[in-house]
Parts: C-alpha cells; sequence; structure tokens
C-alpha cells in the first residue's frame, strides 16, 4: 500500500504543510525513499467537513496534516487546530500542538529529529504563521491584499501569497488541479525558492485576485450589516444580487473600526451553507469568546457537526434551512460573551 498526503485543499498552510512533508520525508519518518520516489507520493486536498463527516475514506499509510484525526487508523497526523485537540493520550503517530500554523509545528518537529533550519526556511516559517494565524499589521495588509506599483520587493509573507493565488482562483477544479500539480514538482529549499513553481507565473495569478479584492469592496455595501449588540459585521451572501469578485476577509475590520467580530453566510449547494467567524484582527483584545469553539457548536447543533477552528477564527457548515437560526445563535453568544 502506497503512502498519500492527505492536507487541508485550498488552504496556505494546508499547501505549505504538505510541501514541509515532502520536503522532510525521510527525516519525519525514518524512511530512505529516493527524491523520485517522494515526488510521486499523491497529494489530495480535504475540507475539515470531509473527515468529520466521515465521506473520505483513509487508509493505514494516510498521512493526514491540517486536518481533524480520522477515526480510523493512519499512518500519520500532525494538526494545530484548538478544536481539534485530543482529550487523550497522543500515540506515536499523533502530533497537535496549539501553534500559529501547522507547516510551522511541522518544522517544529523536523529541527527536533536533528535538521538544521536554513535562513529561508525559518523566514518561510514566519510567513505562514502571520497567515493562518492573521497576525498581519496593517502594513502587511497594505503589502498583500491592495496592487502595488511594482513586485520587485523582497518580502516572504508576499511571495507566500502570490503562490498561494495559483490555488485561489474562482475554478474548484482550477484550484485542485495547480494544488496537485505544485506539490508534484521537484521543490525548492521552500516554495519561495521553488524554480518550476515560479516558472508558472505565479504573480499571474496574484494580479487577478487583487483586482478581485477590489470588485468585491466595491459591492460590498449592498450586503454587509453591522450588528450593535454582537460587535459583528455580519456579511450574507444571501443578500447579494450577484457574486463579484473575491472576498477580501479581513476589509470589514478596515471598513468598521468598531467591530469586534465578523461572520459571513454563504450557499454551497441545496442543502448545506458555510459560516465562517473572525476576530478584529487589528484588536484581537476585544475576542472574548473561543470563535473555534463556537463554530463547533453552531455545526453541532445546525448541521452535521463539521466545526472549528481557532481561537479568533473558524468556520463550519450547516443546514440550508437553519441559517437564520443559527445566524440568531451566533450573535447571541458574541453578544453575551459566552457560547450557550
Amino acid at each position: 500500500m502506497k503512502y498519500r498526503i492527505i492536507t487541508h485543499g485550498g488552504c496556505t498552510d494546508g499547501y505549505c504543510s504538505a510541501f514541509v512533508v515532502k520536503k522532510y520525508f525521510n527525516i519525519i519518518f525514518g524512511t530512505q525513499l529516493n527524491e523520485e520516489d517522494v515526488r510521486k507520493i499523491e497529494v489530495i486536498g480535504l475540507a475539515p467537513y470531509d473527515v468529520q463527516t466521515g465521506e473520505f475514506e483513509f487508509s493505514e499509510k494516510d498521512i493526514v496534516l491540517d486536518l481533524p484525526r480520522p477515526e480510523v487508523d493512519i499512518f500519520f497526523w500532525a494538526d494545530h487546530h484548538v478544536t481539534n485537540k485530543p482529550f487523550r493520550e497522543l500515540s506515536k503517530n499523533e502530533n497537535w500542538k496549539n501553534t500559529p500554523s501547522c507547516a510551522g509545528f511541522l518544522l517544529e518537529l523536523v529541527a527536533e529529529k536533528g535538521a538544521k533550519l536554513s535562513g529561508e526556511t525559518l523566514q518561510f516559517r514566519k510567513a505562514i504563521d502571520i497567515i493562518d494565524d492573521a497576525e498581519y499589521t496593517k502594513k502587511d495588509i497594505q503589502l498583500c491584499f491592495y496592487k502595488q506599483d511594482n513586485y520587485d520587493i523582497d518580502s516572504p509573507l508576499l511571495k507566500l501569497h502570490i503562490i498561494s493565488a495559483m490555488f485561489h482562483t474562482r475554478d474548484r477544479n482550477l484550484n485542485d488541479e495547480i494544488f496537485r500539480t505544485l506539490l508534484s514538482s521537484n521543490l525548492g529549499e521552500t516554495p519561495l525558492s521553488s524554480e518550476e513553481l515560479w516558472k508558472l507565473n505565479p504573480l499571474m495569478f496574484h494580479k487577478a485576485q487583487l483586482q478581485g479584492y477590489e470588485d468585491w469592496r466595491e459591492n460590498l455595501d449592498t450586503y454587509v450589516y453591522y450588528d450593535e449588540k454582537a460587535k459583528c459585521v455580519v456579511q450574507d451572501d444571501r443578500k447579494t444580487k450577484f457574486s463579484k469578485g473575491v472576498v477580501d476577509r479581513f476589509y470589514v475590520h478596515i471598513k468598521f473600526p468598531q467591530t469586534s467580530y465578523s461572520v459571513n453566510l454563504r450557499i454551497i449547494d441545496e442543502e448545506k451553507a458555510r459560516f465562517g467567524l473572525g476576530s478584529n484582527i487589528f484588536h484581537k483584545y476585544r475576542c472574548k469568546i473561543d470563535l473555534g469553539k463556537l463554530c463547533k457548536v453552531t455545526a453541532e447543533k445546525f448541521g452535521e457537526s463539521s466545526g472549528g477552528g481557532h481561537f479568533y477564527v473558524g468556520g463550519g457548515t450547516i443546514s440550508l434551512d437553519k441559517i437564520d437560526e443559527a445566524l440568531k445563535f451566533i450573535l447571541k453568544c458574541l453578544a453575551e460573551g459566552k457560547i450557550e
């Protein structure tokens, strides 16, 4: 049976986690695979929903990253989400730690096994930690989410944003194909210096994404409102007449600086809807409630128990016919500062 890497698909941390495992495969697992064998290891991107609802069939050679722990026996698991913390003693192949990113946690494990991390690798780790833990400064936001006059900028954070734009288009099939392609090519020291990756012109994708952010910001006023009691900005995609652009998830906290939280709602299909919760990244001290836990509880009450995340950010899936109930519940919890 062959190894498979099952990681958080369409997610920058999921991509970086799979990259780290491929780059340091023999060090992490004590194997002696050659570069070609490692390159050919299949990478599959899943959403937490796929794991939590049992819709994906795992096998004993699977390496699961940045996702909830499957119920069946697998080869290796590593995650950092607070809501996925095991409440039992970990086995030797299970790894969990409350860190800013799963990729950063994996690099920590690599270093513990004796690998010396280069300066570039440490810069890469800092960049993915900022992205996945939303530790941006306003200067970082301006650099990564708005158009620049030129891109001759030596910023690992910007470079990682440029790379991630490649698998954050509005075409799901294209995203999945690019995600797999990037992780099956020859890997450099980090994604920041992987030559085959940069030959694919990721800047083209990034520029298109920036235009999408701009289009989205212009249309935002038609379906966003501020709930004073909950100190929360609500983005309800059901209220928009048409979908335009790409969601700029931090802009609402610039537009509504008084806010403590944000929630967004979008329809997935005829049965399910997706919701996301976040704190004001510029004033995280205002966050008085564990948002990852709130997402998990909300998904359990109004969906199929697919939800969770970090203290300051999270998401989940709910039943389409229970959106209004779920939103009312979320806003009540935020206003009271506690989870019912």
